[in-house]
């Protein structure tokens, strides 16, 4: 008896999760690990902080809500928030336009950085956020500091555009956002020409 006393507090002690995870989502633990391998914790986009798979789903759960496209990639680590965190794109330096989809602005207050390095003068940007449906996804071109030059103007149904035309050589940015209460999936197309 004592024995299994034993054993059952020792088996009593361990931090592992229940294989059976449910039908419905799971809020991340306190302590690391969080979540179950292969899975992490997120914002599920209402301040719950819930355990998603790598694949970007809320687990064993049908989704409830607004669903928010996973843009970890471009993201990364240190978010691409500002100007100082922005994604560095390819264009100008080795391609003169490149779009993205799968895009979130997620959660509310979420910003979109993208980093374009203009390498010949007298350069026109464009850049152009579209969405499916919801609430528009803004845009603007930031100068080198992070002040903005230009911003998006409607460019049709569920699209928006900013454009500035002859800028000097230097490093501009491309940021999307939406209205404080909104999260939306988006679209961005950036293109450099002559």
């Amino acid at each position: 008896m004592r024995f299994a006393l034993l054993c059952l507090s020792i088996l009593g002690a361990c931090k592992g999760y229940d294989p059976d995870l449910g039908g419905s989502p799971f809020l991340c633990g306190s302590e690391e690990p969080k979540c179950p391998d292969g899975y992490e914790c997120k914002d599920d986009g209402t301040g719950r902080q819930v355990c998603f798979s790598s694949s970007g789903v809320i687990v064993d759960a049908a989704p409830s809500g607004f669903q928010c496209a996973d843009d970890s990639i471009l993201e990364g680590a240190g978010k691409n928030d500002t100007v100082s965190t922005a994604y560095s794109t390819p264009v100008a330096t080795q391609r003169p336009d490149i779009s993205f989809a799968g895009l979130a602005i997620c959660p509310e207050g979420d910003k979109d950085t993208y980093k374009i390095d203009v390498t010949t003068g007298n350069s026109n940007v464009e850049v152009i956020t579209s969405w499916d449906s919801g609430m528009p996804v803004s845009v603007s071109l930031l100068n080198g500091s992070g002040s903005s030059i230009n911003n998006g103007t409607s460019n049709g149904e569920k699209s928006l555009r900013a454009y500035a035309a002859n800028l000097p050589v230097g490093t501009f940015y491309a940021q999307a956002y939406a209205a404080a209460t909104t999260k939306n999936n988006y679209k961005i197309t950036i293109k450099v020409t002559q």
